[in-house]
């Protein structure tokens, strides 16, 4: 950090630059617009055009056929009459009157036997067997026509127009009637094909209508449909032919004026589509190019929303972005500002950090900081001045930033206290003070100090008081020059003035404690010296009380084994005839000679572990046998107590390495406390498993009195008692230390579970050896 460079404000990096053109291959927005609108467009006038036209198609070859049929039974019922007289002239009147439609290319009368009497044609008549590829002159029905129609009349009551399509073919000029000279320039660019359609109805006489007035009034009737064959008689056949030549070119001007309708409309809608999409796409053109720019960093694009629409609303509010970027902009550069400073700040205190925790020398602590602090800050001068234990007088500790020659006289320079000055301030009530105008308070100024201060031509400073743990070390002072000093410089100083106070305090406090840790180390190695002349006469001490134990030990045994032969000869009736009362006496005498024997075994033990004299006899030792082994032999124990001693061996059981008599003092310890602790009826009961971790787990249970939680830590020491059993029950407080001892021997442990009132579970935990030979 001593390197730290804090940043400056910089205009945030252009972002990267994206190409305000389409790369070529790439359609624009207003191209895809326009080309799916007029597709549409297209493909909607289109259909609705081809639906129209085939609509129109479909009513006009309706209505010609409809005219074909009322056409040949118009002149089957007045060609009736004149049939039958064969009046050739009314005849060909009635066919050019035919012929004279349009749509009617040839007209014929027949008599009854199908000779023709009257035809009448747009041109020459060719007769369809002899029509050739390249024949242009209209067609003539061959013979089996009508034939067909004769023998068809001849067995049929009702006859109906028999239609026949002649010929079809692509149209042609010569095919088609003579047409009106403005309709001729249109003839080229028709299209379709020429269909020529042969309507052919016989004529029937009827025998009823026998006046002339009846027959001539029979012109204006229609014929029967339903005429007998008794009553009727063919006398002719009327045949027509109609072409389709004249609806086609009706449907093709029809087809002329819906395309071009069709195109007009297409071309509208396109030319409004263009210019759809350019009221569109030029405001986001617009946008397009104001983001672009802001994404380049350029805030002061603007831009005016042309319309109140989506778009307009969305330029508005991209302006208003741009607008706040603007103003955040603008506020970041002020932070950044403010930030930087700050940084340098925090850089300076880190590294004022540093040097604090880097020394603990006061003087070189001094000297360091006020030129880190001078340098970093800005400040010009700075001084340094601690007061004295007794807060009557000041010294000056450091200066810098000051001449030589002025250095040398303002160092270590000391003057008084006085009331109403400004080191009153700072160094008794603890406050800090901004001196805007030196000459302003001139007057509360020390008169050793004033001159100096003019003489440095110093126009204003600030002061911080150094305070730590509620008490006023000194205080720090700084000045700018000709600059003047501001509040925020004193909030500046005030704070490193903390750091300053606490350095100096720690370097203060650590020369008391390394005065203090000399003394202390001198002490501690008087206390050692002491220490090891008590404990060398401690362990001589323990060595003669253990040889003491062991040698009384020794020397109590002979007379106590002594004693308890003679006891044992008197009741067995040696010396003569006891009485109850002399009985009883020496069966105390023995029980307690049996007591203070299993005392002195137990001082022994204890003796020969401690100097650890106790030897192992090891050899494998099956647990759960020899829990059986001591289960059975403290039966009688059990029963005399009204107890229930009870044993529960898991299978299988290994072996352990251990010596078999110093197992069964264990057991037979712990198994005998537990009939001493337990009231009648109780049980105790012998658990043996062997865990998964390899070791052999014996625990004693019993449903006594229990062992409160605080005499649980202290019941496998020596010679302690438990306070909460009865004075009956207790014994020497050897049992369970010698327990532990021969445990550990094993390399088991042993611990307890116990709840007052509840009972107590005592636990061994022995290894098992890797050999499982039985002994």
């Amino acid at each position: 950090m001593s390197n730290f460079n804090p940043p400056h404000a910089h205009p945030s990096p252009p972002l990267p630059t994206e190409p305000t053109g389409l790369e070529p291959g790439y359609l624009t927005l207003r191209t895809k617009f326009s080309l799916f609108v007029s597709l549409v467009i297209v493909l909607a006038c289109s259909s609705l055009s081809g639906y129209l036209i085939q609509q129109e198609a479909e009513v006009m070859e309706t209505s010609l056929l409809n005219t074909g049929k009322v056409l040949i039974r118009t002149l089957q019922n007045i060609s009736l009459n004149r049939l039958i007289n064969q009046d050739l002239p009314y005849l060909e009147r009635m066919l050019e009157g035919a012929i004279s439609l349009s749509e009617v290319v040839y007209a014929i009368a027949r008599d009854q036997d199908g000779k023709v009497l009257v035809e009448k044609s747009k041109g020459k008549l060719v007769d369809i067997t002899k029509l050739r590829r390249d024949e242009t002159q209209p067609l003539f029905p061959d013979d089996s026509l009508t034939e067909t129609l004769i023998t068809a009349a001849s067995k049929v009551s009702k006859i109906e127009p028999l239609m026949t399509v002649l010929y079809s073919s692509p149209l042609k000029k010569g095919l088609l009637p003579k047409r009106s000279a403005e309709k001729k320039s249109a003839e080229g660019f028709m299209f379709g094909s020429e269909t020529i359609y042969d309507f052919a109805l016989p004529v029937y006489r009827n025998h009823e209508l026998a006046s002339t007035l009846e027959l001539l009034s029979s012109e204006t009737l229609q014929a029967s449909p339903k005429v007998s064959s008794r009553q009727s008689s063919l006398i002719g056949i009327i045949q027509i032919g109609i072409t389709t030549a004249p609806m086609q070119q009706s449907l093709n001007e029809t087809v002329w004026n819906i395309g071009l309708l069709t195109l007009g409309i297409i071309v509208v809608g396109i030319l409004l589509t263009i210019l759809l999409a350019n009221r569109i796409v030029t405001p986001l053109r617009r946008l397009a190019e104001m983001s672009h720019k802001i994404a380049e960093g350029d805030l002061s694009v603007t831009v005016t929303a042309d319309t109140q629409d989506e778009v307009g609303q969305l330029t508005t509010s991209i302006d208003r972005m741009a607008r706040a970027l603007q103003q955040r902009e603008e506020a970041i550069s002020h932070y950044v500002h403010t930030i930087t400073k700050q940084v340098t700040q925090l850089s300076t205190l880190h590294q004022t950090g540093i040097v604090i925790t880097s020394t603990l020398d006061v003087q070189k602590l001094f000297s360091t900081v006020l030129k880190l602090l001078r340098k970093n800050l800005g400040f010009q001068r700075m001084i340094l001045v601690l007061q004295n234990p007794g807060g009557t007088k000041a010294m000056v500790s450091d200066v810098s930033g000051v001449p030589l020659n002025l250095e040398k006289q303002i160092r270590h320079l000391e003057f008084p206290i006085s009331p109403g000055s400004i080191d009153e301030t700072l160094l008794l009530h603890g406050r800090p003070v901004l001196a805007y105008d030196l000459e302003e308070i001139a007057h509360q100024m020390s008169p050793l100090i004033l001159p100096i201060c003019r003489q440095m031509e110093v126009i204003s400073f600030v002061c911080a008081p150094l305070l730590s743990h509620q008490r006023v070390l000194g205080y720090l002072g700084a000045d700018r020059g000709h600059q003047r000093c501001t509040q925020e410089d004193l909030d500046l100083l005030l704070t490193i003035a903390s750091h300053v106070a606490v350095a100096i305090d720690n370097a203060q406090t650590y020369e008391e404690v390394e005065k203090l840790a000399q003394t202390l180390e001198a002490r501690v190695k008087e206390r050692t010296q002491d220490l090891q002349s008590a404990n060398e006469r401690l362990q001589e001490l323990d060595r003669l009380k253990s040889s003491f134990v062991s040698i009384v030990s020794h020397e109590l045994r002979t007379p106590m084994t002594s004693i308890k032969g003679l006891v044992e000869n008197m009741l067995d009736g040696l010396v003569g005839n006891l009485n109850d009362r002399q009985s009883f006496y020496l069966e105390r005498m023995k029980y307690n000679i049996e007591r203070l024997t299993r005392m002195i075994n137990d001082l022994l033990d204890l003796s020969r572990i401690e100097a650890g004299r106790m030897d192992l006899h090891r050899g494998p030792v099956n647990m759960g046998s020899l829990a059986r082994e001591v289960v059975e032999t403290l039966q009688s124990i059990a029963q005399e107590r009204s107890l229930i001693l009870e044993a529960h061996i898991s299978d299988p059981i290994g072996f352990i390495q251990g010596d078999r008599d110093k197992l069964i003092q264990i057991f037979t310890n712990l198994i005998n406390n537990a009939l001493k602790f337990t009231e009648s009826p109780g049980t105790v009961t012998v658990e043996v498993n062997q865990r998964d971790d390899g070791m052999i787990q014996t625990c004693v249970i019993d449903s006594g009195c229990g062992i409160p939680l605080e005499e649980q830590q202290t019941i496998f020491e020596r010679f302690y008692r438990g306070q909460s059993s009865e004075m009956k029950n207790r014994g020497a407080g050897l049992g369970l230390a010698i327990t532990k001892s021969l445990v550990e021997l094993h390399g088991g442990s042993i611990w307890v579970e116990s709840t007052p009132g509840e009972g107590s579970r005592f636990c061994v935990i022995l290894p098992v050896t890797p050999s499982t030979t039985p002994s």
